[in-house]
């Protein structure tokens, strides 16, 4: 059995998660934040992006490659049927609930910014939002569901795979598929841009996320080869996934060739992970907190920025500052929403927590 509580993935998710909604707000203070949909503050802070650009190319898929290997964690719990039943329930109810209220206020926010200034009205319909990638990590595990059952290298150790992985730098073999995306992205292969960070509602997206969802599912099957491997090789990956941002701002962030993107982004990743395993495979109360807090903060925390920023945006205060106070005000409101449904029952799905039961499997 592969299935043993890996506490370094659940502080990932919810690091990897806060560092979204902390990206989220940093749009709201680039120049160009009305052309995504953002509501802007009156003084952007462009510089901003240096640190946001080195996230930006790992962000979304670091989320896919941890469902994966979540994914293969609940296979030897569950069967297809349960399994699938798990992943419409803890995320399919959010994203739809999400749909027609977090998502919902965000379009009503932006939209009445315009208006305000005269472009436009003020409309509330669903939309996900910054919930899209749910839908996505749906789709691939009715996709895998029935492959982890039948194909052996989906649910089996592999000699092969075992022995690449124990050797230093064997891990590479797995950025191919990767790089090989990135050159399809590079080639416009995809038709909708050569911008790799073009993840939401692209084919790019889409089977970028498949890819790190199957990768996900693959190395775990591995066992403790895979996350033994993360220990040996971070230190290489870091080296790589720094030099490559580095040449990334040197070029101001832009003409860069998307099969080195791809290649930077794997190593960030790969880094993650292998700091993760270093010194944060560990059981503590406060991971127990934030694990379970992180997602109805992030379901929450998008209307509460777009509200801030529609009725604050406009305040002139130093935008360092302002982004700081924002920042800390988000996820103070987040979490004050989170403490105030946590205990009620039938408000816990909605926000993809399990209510507890006698004997849950997962506790």
């Amino acid at each position: 059995m592969v299935n043993k509580r890996r506490h370094d993935v659940d502080a990932i998710r919810a690091i990897a998660l806060f560092l979204l909604i902390a990206y989220h707000l940093g749009i709201s203070f680039m120049s160009w934040a009305p052309f995504v949909f953002f509501i802007p503050n009156i003084k952007s802070i462009d510089s901003l992006w240096i640190p946001m650009a080195m996230i930006n190319t790992w962000r979304i898929p670091i989320l896919f490659l941890i469902s994966g290997i979540a994914f293969r964690f609940s296979f030897e719990k569950r069967s297809p049927l349960q399994l699938i039943k798990e992943r419409l329930k803890v995320l399919g109810i959010p994203l739809l609930f999400g749909s027609f209220t977090s998502g919902a206020l965000v379009i009503y926010f932006v939209t009445l910014f315009w208006e305000r200034k005269g472009e436009g009205e003020a409309v509330f319909w669903p939309d996900p939002a910054h919930l899209w990638f749910l839908e996505n990590i749906i789709r691939y595990s009715l996709i895998f569901v029935l492959m982890l059952r039948y194909i052996p290298l989906l649910k089996n150790k592999s000699t092969f795979l075992s022995k690449l992985l124990s050797k230093p730098g064997g891990v590479f073999l797995f950025s191919l598929p990767i790089i090989y995306e990135g050159h399809l992205v590079e080639t416009g292969y995809w038709r909708e841009g050569n911008d790799y960070s073009l993840y939401v509602d692209t084919s790019h997206g889409f089977f970028l996320g498949a890819i790190w969802f199957l990768l996900g599912i693959i190395l775990t099957s591995q066992g403790e080869t895979f996350w033994e491997s993360n220990k040996i090789n971070w230190k290489i990956h870091g080296v790589i996934a720094f030099t490559l941002y580095v040449y990334r701002f040197l070029n101001e962030f832009e003409g860069v060739d998307n099969r080195i993107i791809a290649f930077e982004s794997f190593n960030f990743i790969f880094l993650v992970l292998g700091l993760g395993a270093v010194y944060l495979n560990k059981e503590s109360s406060q991971l127990n907190y934030y694990k379970t807090a992180i997602f109805p903060v992030y379901i929450v925390h998008f209307p509460i920025q777009y509200a801030l920023m529609f009725y604050l945006g406009g305040w002139n205060l130093n935008p360092w500052l302002k982004y700081i106070l924002f920042l800390f005000l988000i996820c103070f409101l987040s979490l004050t929403f989170y403490h105030a449904i946590k205990n009620i029952r039938f408000l816990r799905p909605l926000f993809g927590l399990r209510n507890p039961v006698k004997k849950d499997i997962d506790e």
